[in-house]
């Protein structure tokens, strides 16, 4: 918590910071209240590297040209597989299930590493990992298809 306290980091006192992280937030001096979720670790499976929130990522960079041409849905899951590793973080989550420090019952042990379909997204459009193209063209705006930028204009279909 010292390091956080440092006012090149946070800049905070480090007992109010081991409050917030622990699950107590003191909003100003004397109020302190319990929120068990202001900083969430691994809880709802936070931290879980699931391929879908890495093809949600790359959908975006596609989306605003930073991901220049169009891409096959294959791509957008072989590219979440090379960088998001499950496996790994599961091999964690089991030495510390075994130490004693986290219950089994935290992790998703049997995710294939897509989530369902979420309908929640804030522009309302759902949203399935696994259909990275038919999200982006249901986007009002961003690249889509086979657009691409040239010139500082979008070309293409």
């Amino acid at each position: 918590m010292k390091i956080l306290a440092k006012p090149e980091y946070v800049g905070a006192d480090a007992k109010v910071i081991a409050n917030s992280m622990t699950g107590t937030f003191e909003y100003e001096k004397g109020d302190k209240r319990d929120v068990p979720d202001f900083n969430v670790f691994f809880r709802y499976n936070a931290t879980y590297p699931f391929y879908s929130d890495a093809v949600w990522y790359l959908t975006q960079m596609r989306r605003w040209g930073q991901i220049a041409d169009a891409k096959p849905d294959a791509w957008y899951d072989e590219t979440a597989r090379k960088v998001y590793k499950p496996d790994v973080y599961l091999q964690a989550a089991k030495l510390l299930v075994e130490e004693g420090k986290v219950k089994e019952a935290d992790f998703p042990w049997k995710s294939d590493g897509y989530k369902p379909v979420d309908n929640g997204f804030i522009d309302g459009i759902p949203y399935d990992g696994r259909k990275p193209n038919d999200y982006l063209a249901k986007q009002p705006i961003g690249l889509k298809g086979d657009q691409k930028v040239e010139g500082g204009q979008v070309v293409g279909g």
